[in-house]
């Protein structure tokens, strides 16, 4: 059990490996200020004095991370020092400890220790300029053993410096302020998306075009005489004899008293296509026909 006969010190040890991530491009300039590569946390707490020394792990530990993330990175003391690098650098990381927080088994009533670290890092424009600032917190455990404090909050200290490590090797390159440090992305347009983009319209004016022949073909089923065309056809050709044009001439003689008035439109269309011959003998049935009106008794004869 924890009693409060004396201080408990510790300095920790980040054992954080190289993360296998892909390189930002650009240059950063890292200024890491004196209180955050020499931070001691100090606490008391049940009649202990606690203090816990973080500074120089984590400092190592930042500089070995953005090493892996960027493809270069230049520490300065200062901010200014990094403001004369501003046209080799494409940003300034200013890293520090917001909280340090821990558990003992006595304050949670369970046989571990847990810490946690707060960080933030402040990103500023080559001319120092704060631009952006990101936070991020470690977690960490490690069961109580024995009858020491130091070795058990020794090891949960580091796992919450290796978690808080993973975070921002993975999740800061993905912040807008360091989007914006990446080169554009080339477009992915080529010059083959217009004509694309026209074949729909093509095709569809090829539809468009293929319904217009059905409108030639709608004048020979309209009407109401639909045999008129079939029997003047025959009768308007060069070969035709002079029996067939008179069949045909009594089959329209038949019809023309039954139709309407489009009937005679389609009866003096058809005429001048007639040879001589059936011309001179369709005329005097069209006059004894318009006196005497005969039946429609040959009707049958020429249709059949």
């Amino acid at each position: 059990m924890l009693a409060g006969c004396g201080p408990v010190r510790l300095v920790a040890n980040a054992n954080i490996p190289q993360p296998l991530v892909v390189k930002i491009p650009g240059a950063v300039a890292v200024f890491m200020p004196p209180e955050f590569s020499t931070y001691v946390h100090k606490e008391e707490r049940w009649g202990t004095e606690w203090n816990i020394d973080i500074g120089k792990a984590q400092a190592d530990a930042m500089s070995r991370l953005l090493n892996a993330m960027f493809e270069r990175v230049i520490i300065v003391d200062s901010l200014n020092a990094g403001k004369q690098l501003s046209g080799e650098i494409n940003a300034i990381l200013e890293p520090s400890v917001e909280e340090y927080a821990f558990v003992t088994p006595r304050d949670a009533g369970s046989p571990f220790f847990a810490v946690s670290i707060k960080y933030r890092v402040n990103v500023y424009s080559p001319d120092g300029k704060l631009a952006d600032s990101w936070g991020f917190t470690g977690y960490g455990t490690a069961p109580a053993g024995g009858l020491s404090n130091t070795e058990p909050l020794e090891d949960a200290t580091a796992l919450a410096m290796r978690d808080a490590g993973a975070k921002l090797a993975v999740e800061f390159r993905d912040q807008a302020i360091v989007r914006d440090l990446l080169p554009d992305p080339q477009s992915t347009d080529g010059p083959g998306a217009a004509p694309a983009a026209g074949t729909p319209e093509e095709s569809s004016e090829s539809s468009g075009e293929q319904p217009e022949e059905s409108p030639m073909a709608t004048p020979a089923s309209e009407g109401g005489a639909a045999g008129e065309a079939p029997a003047a056809v025959p009768s308007g050709e060069p070969g035709a004899s002079s029996e067939e044009a008179e069949e045909a001439e009594e089959a329209e003689e038949a019809l023309e008293s039954g139709t309407s008035e489009s009937a005679p439109e389609t009866q003096s269309e058809s005429e001048p296509e007639a040879t001589p011959e059936s011309d001179s003998e369709a005329k005097p049935a069209t006059d004894s026909e318009s006196e005497s009106k005969p039946t429609t008794e040959p009707a049958p004869d020429a249709l059949a």
